[in-house]
Formats: structure tokens, C-alpha cells, sequence
């Protein structure tokens, strides 16, 4: 039990170290727009998260998630090293999010759900659409409880 603790608090540690100063991962550049019904998202959270693939299989560090606000416009570029400068996200494939705080809207704007997959290239210009789903009736309900646990706190 002991051992495995270590173990998790050392991976632990290397990711935190990964995400100080200019990191391990090459980064290229990563821009967008974020889209609910063909109209654009404004304020929304974008998550571009590392995954494994190819000879990074037996990896643990894929890399440091990258991150990003959309504009009025739902536009966004990504940082992943330098907070406010966007230097991009790390080479590789990604799973992109999208969370939302505030206006609602009428897809699926969940931070723990994947809206797509996608191929960061190294000194490409890397411009993804991100179309949200639309909430299903599962999620609308979803979204009702959400708001009536909110009402009892």
C-alpha cells in the first residue's frame, strides 16, 4: 500500500514539475471557435487534454493539459505553459472540452465530457470548430436536478 502511494505521489509531483516554466512537450500553436446551433459560444471554458497514442503508449506524462476562455465572438487560442500568452497546446492527439459558467445554452457544455478528438500538428496551423452536441433529454433532466440542488444549498 505503501509503495503504490509513493508511486501515485511521484507521478503526481512529475506533472506538477511539468507545468512549471517552459516545459518538457513541444507546443505548436492552437486557435478556434467554439459553436451551440451555428452560433458562436462566448465565455466558454476550452480544455485541450493529452492523450496516449503511438509510441507514448507505456508513458504516463502525455503532456500538460491546455486552456482557454472563448471571446465574444467564441473564439479561443490555447495556453498551456505561459498563463495569458497563448504558446498553443502540447503536439499530439487531444480530447477537447467545453465548460460553461453562467448563460446557459442548448448543447452540452460539460468540462468531464468529451466533445471531440483531435491531432495537434508541430508548425501547422491548428484551427478546430468545436461543435457542441445538443442536450438530449438526459441531459436536460440532468440539468433540472442539477438546479434544484443548487436551490436546496
Amino acid at each position: 500500500m505503501k509503495t503504490t502511494y509513493f508511486a501515485v505521489m511521484a507521478v503526481v509531483a512529475s506533472v506538477c514539475l511539468v507545468g512549471c516554466g517552459g516545459g518538457d512537450f513541444p507546443t505548436a500553436k492552437v486557435t478556434g471557435t467554439v459553436l451551440c446551433d451555428g452560433k458562436p459560444v462566448a465565455g466558454a471554458m476550452v480544455f485541450f487534454e493529452p492523450v496516449k497514442a503511438g509510441e507514448q503508449e507505456g508513458s504516463a506524462l502525455v503532456g500538460k493539459q491546455g486552456f482557454s476562455y472563448t471571446n465574444d465572438n467564441g473564439e479561443f487560442e490555447i495556453a498551456t505553459y505561459s498563463e495569458g500568452e497563448p504558446d498553443g497546446a502540447v503536439v499530439g492527439p487531444h480530447r477537447v472540452r467545453v465548460g460553461l459558467l453562467g448563460k446557459p445554452c442548448n448543447c452540452v457544455t460539460d468540462s468531464e465530457r468529451d466533445v471531440m478528438n483531435v491531432e495537434v500538428k508541430a508548425s501547422e496551423d491548428n484551427v478546430f470548430e468545436v461543435v457542441l452536441p445538443p442536450k438530449t433529454a438526459r441531459d436536460k433532466q440532468r440539468d433540472k436536478k442539477n438546479a434544484a440542488d443548487e436551490e436546496d444549498l
